[in-house]
């Protein structure tokens, strides 16, 4: 029977319980992606200007005084050729400042601009901003996102997901060239360039944001992916991932779709904060025992055994890197620890010793292994089974290990429930950040970037860079933070007094029970938001709701639910996208509680990087950048989340003594009464 989507009205497709359009179930009243929850939120109008001012061009608003000032350092940064790092408050308006600087630039220098940011989110506030600078100027924008969000063909098919990037792009590219040759393929190629002229005038006039822009071209049975990478090469602004920019692989291939070679751009990095951790992400990577069990089964299908090297075949290879994994595990775990270091070299070392290869010898034979993982990839797309051989993913991956520089990784072998795998942490990501650092004129911004000279160390900037730090203009009285000095979620004070658990649920319940606001409660882990939840749940006397570590799709319906009320709680994590991607404006949000100074677990990695810091830049600066910054960049995220307009007023109450020593930086006072204090706030 045909059915139609009850939300956005389009036609589901047989078998289907989901809309290709909107990606939501049939049955789900609630939104599956948190994306979809932001593109909901209401915007507060901006005072727009009917004409342009000549000393601030390209700024559509009645400027603060402050935006003023902002606009003209980025201005002559990007003039100069510079980079400049800046912290911009709360209401400073971090977007439209820095677009409005790299516009005016850009069309005098006759460049693009390229706008990074972490998540589809930041990029719709882009598109909105650059509506608005439509007004003043003919500008063009347009947001980039992976293949696996916006094609529509790959949405058909089973498990998508879990396909690697280079499976997905092998899919497109095989389904276009049938598309082309009128022999099947791709139905949503077939029509592309026919309609290219209307989506291209879509993007002019409407700015639509990303998802906007997708369900326009699914509409009318075009892919979204290939329209994009077919306008970019004459768009102003281009929103994209960070990944755009830190993968080699994929600015190329971005780079070649923009006819750019790059030195004609301008780049806003967006939640800066956030890119030196991108960064080190992008060039971490795993060998885990279920990829090298899979490679040996992949090896018996095999005619005969393939050489690798003179008397090395491919099957002994593989085998031995699986006891090679068994026996570090053997060797290095016990019930004690779950990870432990190895040397750089240790892989290579054991192979080697074993097969009688040096150095050379070795990088030969992976590079024999990868090819014949290439060519089983093929054989495998032939047949129909869209997959990467495993081979292949194990070779190059091993090939990953044994070049990456010793100074900027470290590697562990760990132990889980999934089983042994080997790891390699990039500590360093200095080169990954080469391409940003080497760009003539770049903003990196963040409303928590503190300190300044943390992230132009890390992120080995040019000398010349620029730093500022830009104030809220907003009512200082209007925020209020208080912390308590009974309480503390320190592990080794809360072993040596089991009561501080039960003063912190208890002063949290009075306060969630006696504050009529909407009141979020952040939390520093999953694990310590877990163990209180049972209390809260029995204690707390209102509505309740809880973000679910895994659970998006019901974290989202909680969140809804919790928007659509003024006297609920919402309980979360710090550092999560609850605490930075998301504004509550007015009454959404008034009050929070933060439990606890959310250091993070200390880990191999984190230890590595602290001693490298160390090394660099002196004793006790490595504990400072890994541990003690982020913290409290995560309070500020939270505490941030309460003012988002001139009007708003809100107050936070931090359960942890230890606030003392960073009273300053968070603008803190100690209260020994925290409810009285709460209720006096907001009578006034």
């Amino acid at each position: 029977m045909t059915a139609f989507c009850p939300h956005c009205g389009s036609l589901i497709m047989p078998g289907k319980d989901a809309c290709m359009r909107c990606r939501r179930k049939v049955d789900d009243e609630s939104y599956d992606d948190l994306d979809d929850v932001i593109e909901m939120i209401p915007q507060a109008e901006p005072n727009v200007i009917e004409k342009e001012d000549p000393n601030l061009p390209c700024f559509p608003y009645v400027p603060r005084p402050i935006q003023v000032q902002i606009v003209k350092d980025i201005t002559n940064a990007l003039d100069e050729g510079k980079h400049i790092v800046l912290e911009s408050g709360t209401g400073t308006g971090k977007t439209i400042v820095s677009l409005a600087s790299a516009v005016d630039h850009a069309f005098r220098t006759h460049k693009r601009i390229l706008y990074l940011t972490r998540t589809i989110s930041q990029s719709d506030q882009v598109m909105r901003e650059l509506r608005a600078i439509s007004k003043l100027r003919r500008v063009s924008g347009l947001t980039v996102t992976g293949r696996g969000r916006s094609c529509p063909y790959l949405r058909t098919m089973s498990d998508y997901e879990k396909m690697p990037p280079s499976v997905l792009s092998a899919l497109c590219e095989d389904n276009k060239r049938k598309a082309n040759s009128g022999n099947g393929g791709c139905p949503f190629f077939k029509g592309l360039m026919d309609r290219l002229g209307e989506v291209e005038s879509y993007c002019h006039n409407s700015f639509p944001t990303s998802s906007k822009l997708d369900r326009f071209c699914e509409d009318r049975n075009i892919c979204p992916y290939e329209t994009k990478k077919m306008l970019l090469k004459n768009v102003d602004v281009i929103v994209a991932p960070y990944v755009h920019i830190l993968s080699d692989d994929i600015r190329d291939g971005f780079l070649g779709n923009m006819e750019s070679d790059g030195s004609d751009i301008v780049i806003i990095v967006d939640e800066a904060h956030n890119i030196i951790d991108a960064a080190r992400e992008q060039e971490s990577y795993t060998i885990d025992i279920k990829l090298i069990e899979a490679a040996i089964d992949e090896s018996t299908t095999m005619k005969g055994d393939p050489p690798l090297f003179d008397n090395v075949t491919l099957m002994p290879f593989v085998k031995e890197m699986k006891n090679i994994l068994r026996s570090l595990a053997n060797e290095k775990i016990t019930l004690a620890k779950k990870e432990c270091l190895i040397a750089n070299d240790e892989i290579e070392n054991r192979l080697g010793q074993k097969f009688e290869l040096n150095r050379n010898e070795l990088e030969i034979a992976i590079d024999r292994m990868i090819s014949l993982g290439e060519d089983r990839t093929e054989a495998l797309m032939e047949k129909g089974e869209n997959r990467i051989s495993d081979i292949y993913t194990l070779g190059s991956d091993l090939k990953d290990w044994i070049m990456s520089p010793h100074d900027k990784y470290i590697k562990s072998v760990k132990v889980d429930e999934d089983g042994e795998s080997l790891h390699a942490a990039c500590i360093d990501p200095f080169d990954v950040t080469t391409f940003l650092r080497r760009t003539k004129g770049v903003v990196h911004m963040s409303g928590t970037l503190q300190p300044l000279e943390q992230y132009v160390k890390v992120m080995a900037l040019p000398a010349d860079t620029v730093t500022k730090i830009y104030p809220s203009p907003f009512p200082p009285e209007n925020r209020s933070v208080i912390y308590l000095g009974n309480v503390t979620t320190r592990y080794e004070d809360m072993q040596k007094d089991p009561s501080i658990f039960s003063r912190m649920e208890k002063n949290i319940a009075k306060l969630c029970n006696n504050v009529d606001k909407n009141t979020l409660v952040f939390f520093p882990s999953y694990s310590m938001m877990r163990k209180m939840r049972p209390f809260l749940d029995r204690d707390v006397k209102k509505g309740a709701y809880w973000e679910e570590s895994g659970q998006q799709k019901m974290t989202m319906k909680a969140l809804n639910e919790f928007r659509k009320g003024r006297n609920g709680v919402f309980f979360t994590v710090m550092g999560g996208s609850i605490a930075e991607g998301i504004d509550f404006p007015g009454e959404e949000l008034c009050f929070a509680i933060i439990v606890g100074i959310p250091y993070p677990p200390p880990t191999l990695e984190t230890r590595a990087m602290s001693d490298l810091f160390d090394q660099k830049y002196g004793k006790g600066v490595g504990w400072r950048y890994t541990s003690e910054v982020p913290a409290l960049r995560k309070m500020q995220q939270a505490i941030g989340r309460l003012i988002r307009t001139e009007t708003d007023r809100g107050m936070a109450v931090i359960f942890d003594n230890r606030c003392s020593k960073y009273a300053s930086k968070l603008g803190a006072k100690l209260s020994t009464d925290p409810l009285a204090d709460v209720t006096r706030f907001f009578d006034e």
